[in-house]
């Protein structure tokens, strides 16, 4: 087999020549370079492609959790569910807050919250639950909303992986009190290299973000002349909460406007991709990819799997081994436990056996390269190889 190297560069999503000359013209045009009408244009786009009221550019998704955190009410010593699997951005907020994070379970066969174990752990100090919809794929929802509404909990969508995600019809970071998306350059829209969004469809929210998100600036009321009393206020947005800079730059957001249109192409790209990858695929029973529930709809940001011990003893390690070496294929493995790393255990957070599908995810998992711009070729690539290096550990 002709040996390639399938190793996907950061940038997942490349303007084409069109969008690239847009984009120089916007740069010419630009009056501001921060906080201007581009920021308003994504915003508005952004806000109209969700069917949501309020829209808030900022300059990453760690940043829109950290608003969604400090406006959840959340205190110290306050519960706060968060997936044990996830990127740790999920989580950090509430650590710094002091809240006591609960570590709920994945489901095994879509590898994202499972409801049940969130309504097992529900206690009277439950104050929020932060639904990521990792890989790409939706939390279911419908029971994550209903249970949220009978105990009274806030909830805070984690959509970096899932913008233009759908669960029942219904878009991602559309459901809960509070949407924190990302465009860094590996999403499905990318701002450019940084970049976020935090969106609600609450009118007080709204308000607050908007002096948390720059200082605290506010117009005057009442201002006599532009200059007059200053050129702008310092508010406290809401009590005792003190504004950060978290501002998108304006060349960014023009980005983000660009990349919109074509948001819903790739995604649909990417679906595709997976559905030839699984399908070609499936024959292999040690080899089980993320399961889609039919009233889903995914963006496919990633291409995970569960590779389970071969009748020949061969486990994940082998094939992510035998795949690097022999065939240049370079998968990984992502998302440690959130208690397995040393800044968790450090907070008093250890493995208690409570997550057990999320260790058995875990330590079986493989990630494959995937990407927006992968070609025809890549795919074929990427398929024959790993079915050649599976039947080779199988001792087909």
């Amino acid at each position: 087999m002709h040996l390639k190297k399938l190793d996907f560069p950061a940038i997942q999503t490349r303007m084409n020549v069109d969008e690239l000359s847009e984009l120089c013209a916007a740069i010419e045009r630009a009056t501001t370079l921060s906080m201007g009408p581009y920021l308003h244009e994504f915003e508005t786009a952004f806000a109209r492609f969700l069917s949501i009221k309020h829209c808030f550019g900022v300059c990453n998704a760690s940043c829109a959790l950290e608003l969604a955190a400090m406006l959840s009410g959340v205190d110290e010593g306050d519960e706060v569910i968060v997936p044990a699997h996830t990127f740790t951005a999920s989580a950090l907020p509430f650590l710094r807050l002091k809240a006591k994070v609960v570590f709920a379970d994945i489901n095994p066969r879509t590898f994202v919250m499972d409801i049940v174990d969130v309504e097992r752990k529900t206690t009277p100090r439950t104050r929020a639950v932060v639904a990521v919809h990792l890989y790409g794929l939706p939390v279911d929802m419908d029971a994550l909303m209903d249970l949220a509404r009978g105990h009274g909990l806030m909830v805070i969508e984690d959509c970096a992986q899932s913008p233009g995600a759908e669960w029942n019809g219904k878009k991602t970071g559309t459901f809960g009190d509070f949407g924190c998306f990302s465009f860094h350059g590996q999403k499905n829209l990318t701002t450019l290299g940084e970049g976020g969004m935090i969106v609600t469809n609450r009118d007080d929210y709204a308000e607050k973000i908007l002096g948390l998100r720059k200082i605290g600036q506010r117009p005057f009321v009442n201002q006599s002349r532009y200059w007059l009393p200053a050129m702008s206020n310092i508010v406290e947005a809401a009590p005792g909460l003190v504004p950060y800079n978290f501002a998108l730059g304006e060349i960014q957001a023009k980005a983000g406007t660009i990349m919109l249109r074509r948001l819903e192409e790739i995604n649909r790209r990417r679906r595709e991709n997976f559905a030839k990858i699984t399908v070609a695929l499936h024959h292999h029973k040690e080899l089980r990819f993320q399961e889609s529930p039919p009233i889903a709809l995914s963006a496919m940001h990633l291409l995970p799997a569960r590779f389970t011990m071969t009748s020949s003893g061969k486990s994940r390690d082998d094939l992510i081994e035998m795949l690097h070496n022999d065939y240049r294929i370079k998968c990984v493995v992502q998302y440690y436990p959130l208690y397995r790393y040393e800044l968790f255990q450090k907070h008093g957070y250890a493995d208690d056996g409570s997550c057990p599908e999320t260790n058995r995810f875990f330590d079986s998992m493989i990630s494959f390269p995937f990407g927006t711009d992968c070609t025809d070729d890549d795919v074929d690539y990427l398929i024959l190889s790993t079915d050649a290096a599976i039947c080779l550990l199988k001792g087909a």
